[in-house]
């Protein structure tokens, strides 16, 4: 088993809840595969593809 977290495979983006998955190198990027987010006008944002935390079970 890989050191992976157990994320899903693809995940809305925590900034701008747009598809992102895992790159070949392990990092995350969007499924239209930019790294960078981008506001609803198609401008670039500071921020980056990351993925919404899994919630916690209680």
């Amino acid at each position: 088993m890989s050191g992976r977290s157990p994320y899903p495979r693809v995940s809305p983006c925590a900034h701008c809840d747009r598809p992102v998955l895992r790159d070949n190198d392990d990092r995350w990027i969007h499924a239209d595969l930019s790294y960078v987010c981008r506001d609803r006008w198609g401008g670039l944002t500071a921020t980056t593809a990351a993925p919404v935390q899994p919630r916690q079970r209680l």
